[in-house]
């Protein structure tokens, strides 16, 4: 992977539906150029897929918490997750909880309906998320020439 590679990328992270005649004129490229270096990208694995990012709060989701939860049964706490739609991220971290979670819900009454149905499973520490500082930023430097 090259610099132009790096442009190509954070040119797609800010738009992944940008045609690839505009990636190609941003960095002075032809539409063929630009075409094979994605497809190496992909088949590479580096670009893992394209998506449609939502806005929690157009659709009526509002809060957003991290949750560290410790529990002794860690596969029954994952399909549990898994089910949950409140769930959007879940990771098993090192430390003193076992598993940390990104959840995003329409209201606090709602969190707390989610947070009473984990207690069987274990417990947990909450973070509510007051703002978003920094947000999906892309992992290429944006100093790369």
């Amino acid at each position: 992977m090259d610099g132009i590679d790096s442009k190509i990328l954070s040119l797609l992270h800010e738009n992944a539906r940008m045609p690839v005649a505009e990636i190609g004129r941003s960095i002075a490229m032809t539409h063929p150029a630009v075409t094979e270096r994605i497809r190496k990208l992909e088949e590479q694995g580096i670009i893992a897929g394209y998506k449609a990012v939502l806005s929690p709060k157009k659709l009526g989701k509002d809060v957003t918490a991290f949750v560290l939860f410790k529990t002794s049964n860690c596969l029954d706490f994952q399909e549990f997750c898994s089910q949950s739609p409140d769930v959007i991220e879940l990771y098993r971290i090192s430390g003193e909880y076992n598993f940390m979670m990104k959840i995003i819900t329409a209201s606090m009454e709602s969190f707390t309906v989610f947070l009473d149905s984990c207690s069987p499973h274990g417990f947990s520490s909450t973070l509510i998320v007051l703002s978003a500082a920094i947000e999906n930023k892309c992992l290429i430097a944006d100093n790369v020439e």
